[in-house]
């Protein structure tokens, strides 16, 4: 018990309530909780003085914003801040990005906002990547607030304003996790109510000390309410000149990935494996794009569903225990199903048109697990085999795309932009070996106009600010995705016009060819596989 951290909650000016977290040793708490208890005021004393919103109502406190061991513990092991990443983990997280930031330097993390379709009608919410990162919090109206101090215990303090538990507001809108929740179980020093954040901010920024923030929205993100409120703190204060971009130091920290996240990177890829042999097994002629879309949403549910098996209905017994941690998974991105011509088009997304027979399907998927994402492309028969061109362009591209796959090590020393080069070049020598005689020029302008990797994590284009010209390391994990889009143009045999292939893959970064893994390798890929998985 020695040296345990204790939460107590406490109120101040009969409004605002803070939760902080004390650190003291164990026999001292007994001690005074001894000397509490001993009266029945006492008692009384400490009842009231541990009583939220959350512990008063007894519906409410059962509810959490989001899972927790307490009370999900089929997705949230013990130790787990979120579901496959320790609480430890998220303290080193954080305690890596302070020691990039000078003594006493301030940084700011917001929450993504809540997205509406109509009014009163929302989107499914979903975290910014950083704050995620730096927290595993997951929702929205939050921020987080962490201060290098070099006499703080962990080298750092983190305060989180978040939206506190309200009762009638949660009837309505659904459970928070609360001020208590976030120094219990997600390491924040001390928690405020939201509604906090603009009066305190100003305490937070005080003296000379670098600022690091992104208050600008970029890549089409919005940002927070809160953002805009510590905007207009720091022009009033006119310390603007001391702010400093966040996001490129906790990006340089989320590119290389751990254990752990490699881990749920590896389901994501199982996950979406078992989603494309779905789909491929449910296509056939006259089937929609859409049909095979919602297959493998419900596939990707269904593969974190076991032991179905045990769960025959031949027999009386349904007792036997099910596991279902399909609440972990969703679509990573908007999917591309794109049958026949179709796949010429990039970021073809209507994905509601009939597949004909004799067509080829793209299928640009990828579920999330527990927010990490997968990213994977295959390119299948819609009447089950593959036409004689067909099978001579997709194995071109299948060529190509193995080849790139055993240069992601660190022992080549090659960046991404180096390995689109040598893609390009790729494609061009392998064509000419079906009789497809295309310039070099030709195959990035047209037939292959995009990138053939990114990188990939909390974000199916992960750590967007970090450069395609780092070489590659262990820890890293990118897409692999080289294509081919033959448009209805004479300078290109006819034989290939209108047809789109795309195979792409998620590799986890080795420091040697043995060492590369593929994340997302039980996705059919060769043509003898599709074919026999479309044959089943």
């Amino acid at each position: 018990m020695a040296n345990r951290a204790a939460v107590f909650v406490h109120r101040l000016s009969g409004h605002s309530l803070s939760v902080r977290r004390l650190s003291i040793y164990g026999s001292r708490l007994t001690l005074h909780a001894r000397r509490l208890h001993a009266s029945s005021a006492g008692r009384s004393f400490l009842s009231t003085l541990l009583q939220t919103a959350k512990t008063k109502n007894p519906i409410t406190a059962q509810w959490n914003g989001q899972p927790t061991h307490e009370t999900h513990p089929e997705l949230v092991a013990q130790g787990e801040t979120t579901p496959g990443i320790l609480q430890s983990e998220y303290d080193q997280r954080r305690r890596n990005i302070v020691d990039s930031l000078p003594d006493g330097g301030t940084a700011f993390l917001f929450s993504a906002p809540m997205h509406f379709v109509s009014p009163h009608v929302f989107h499914e919410f979903r975290q910014d990547s950083d704050f995620y990162y730096m927290t595993g919090w997951n929702e929205p109206e939050s921020v987080a607030v962490l201060q290098k101090s070099a006499t703080a215990r962990r080298g750092y303090t983190l305060t989180m304003f978040v939206r506190a538990k309200e009762p009638e507001k949660e009837l309505w809108e659904g459970p928070r996790s609360g001020l208590e929740t976030a120094v219990a179980a997600f390491g924040a020093d001390e928690a405020w109510p939201i509604r906090d954040f603009a009066k305190r901010a100003a305490k937070l920024i005080g003296g000379a000390h670098p600022v690091y923030a992104d208050l600008d929205g970029e890549h089409g993100l919005v940002r927070s309410e809160q953002c805009g409120e510590l905007r207009q703190i720091l022009q009033r204060s006119n310390a603007g000149a001391r702010v400093r971009r966040l996001t490129p130091i906790v990006q340089r920290a989320r590119l290389i990935k751990s254990t752990a996240e490699l881990q749920l990177m590896r389901e994501a890829g199982r996950v979406s494996g078992a989603a494309f042999a779905a789909a491929m097994r449910a296509c056939g002629p006259g089937v929609s794009e859409s049909t095979l879309q919602s297959m493998f949403a419900h596939a990707s549910k269904m593969a974190l569903l076991a032991p179905i098996t045990d769960r025959s209905t031949l027999t009386t017994d349904h007792s036997a225990p099910i596991t279902d941690r399909s609440a972990l998974t969703r679509p990573a991105y908007v999917p591309v199903f794109a049958g026949g011509e179709h796949a010429l088009c990039m970021h073809y997304v209507l994905n509601n048109a009939p597949l004909r027979a004799g067509d080829l399907v793209l299928a640009d998927a990828g579920a999330e697990v527990a927010a990490y994402a997968a990213d994977v492309t295959r390119t299948f028969p819609v009447s089950g085999r593959f036409s004689e061109q067909q099978r001579d362009l997709y194995c071109v591209v299948l060529s190509v795309q193995e080849q790139m796959v055993r240069l992601c090590h660190a022992d080549a020393g090659y960046p991404l932009n180096e390995i689109h080069r040598c893609s390009t070049h790729a494609l061009a020598t392998e064509l000419r070996q079906i009789g497809f005689h295309a310039a070099e020029r030709d195959i990035e302008r047209q037939l292959y106009p995009h990138h053939v990797a990114h990188y990939l994590g909390l974000d199916v284009h992960d750590t967007i600010d970090m450069s395609r010209a780092l070489p590659l390391r262990p820890g890293m994990v990118v897409t692999i995705e080289p294509g081919l889009y033959v448009p209805y143009d004479d300078r290109f045999p006819k034989a290939f016009q209108g047809i789109g292939v795309r195979i792409e893959d998620d590799i986890a970064v080795g420091q040697t060819e043995a060492d590369i893994e593929n994340l997302s390798a039980s996705a059919p890929k060769s043509p003898a596989d599709i074919e026999a998985c479309m044959a089943c």
